[in-house]
């Protein structure tokens, strides 16, 4: 399968208060290689658009070895695996400056009708999409089932800032939020080592969101996100943690 590569320098506003690479700026530039491999292999934003279609992130689990910091080279390689006639999978890999791995990911993908909001086949849009492989980044994403609510829960509304090009919530806010939800007393000691998200529901201007937590173990928790309107759950995640270094 044809790979996607670029090299990478971590830039300044992608670190966070100890000069490594947030988990948010990594998975903004894995999601900004998926767009720019797919736009290449006629399958992306603009092809999409031309026939009122468009992606959208159904499932995504990384594996972190190692934050990159300040100024790091790094080489991220991308490629599509397949699909099964529903998802298309895609794959990630990111190396240091050595080769060495530090980030593994893969992630599987939906195409929606813009005006239905309903699955369109992939097969129904391009018969020569590559069939599934086996993945050989890492396990594939699996369903996550969201867990039991508290009740009054905080809600707070979806922001400007938050909007991504299709006008719905962004993909990496989903993860932004859950993250801030657990603090900054928390985060300065804890970092994910695993992260792992189930798509499940649009967020738009207007709705309230909510984030709950789980507590699986000492080491892992699970989240949601809900819409207070309806009660639904938008996101499910289970992240892994180990002690900060």
């Amino acid at each position: 399968m044809e790979k996607y590569q670029e090299k990478l320098t971590i830039k300044s506003y992608q670190t966070n208060q100890y000069g490594k690479a947030s988990i948010v700026a990594l998975f903004n530039v894995m999601l900004e290689a998926a767009w720019a491999h797919a736009q290449i292999m006629d399958w992306g934003y603009d092809d999409l658009k031309d026939h009122n279609l468009f992606w959208v992130l159904s499932r995504f689990y990384l594996q972190i070895e190692k934050y990159p910091a300040w100024q790091d080279e790094l080489t991220l390689n991308t490629w599509s695996a397949g699909t099964d006639g529903m998802y298309a999978y895609r794959e990630y890999i990111v190396e240091d400056s050595n080769g060495k791995i530090i980030l593994k990911a893969s992630s599987a993908w939906l195409i929606l009708d813009m005006e239905t909001r309903k699955i369109f086949r992939l097969s129904d849009y391009k018969a020569t999409f590559p069939k599934r492989i086996e993945a050989n980044a890492c396990r594939n994403p699996k369903r996550i089932k969201p867990d039991a609510h508290l009740p009054n829960l905080s809600y707070f509304p979806v922001l400007f800032s938050e909007l991504d090009i299709n006008k719905h919530f962004n993909s990496v806010k989903y993860v932004e939020r859950v993250l801030d939800d657990f603090g900054i007393d928390f985060l300065n000691e804890n970092e994910p080592a695993e992260l792992e998200v189930n798509y499940l529901k649009e967020a738009v201007p207007g709705d309230q969101i909510a984030v709950t937590r789980t507590l699986l173990s000492a080491s892992e928790s699970l989240n949601c996100l809900v819409r207070e309107s309806d009660g639904v759950d938008l996101c499910v995640m289970r992240i892994a943690w180990r002690k900060r270094s």
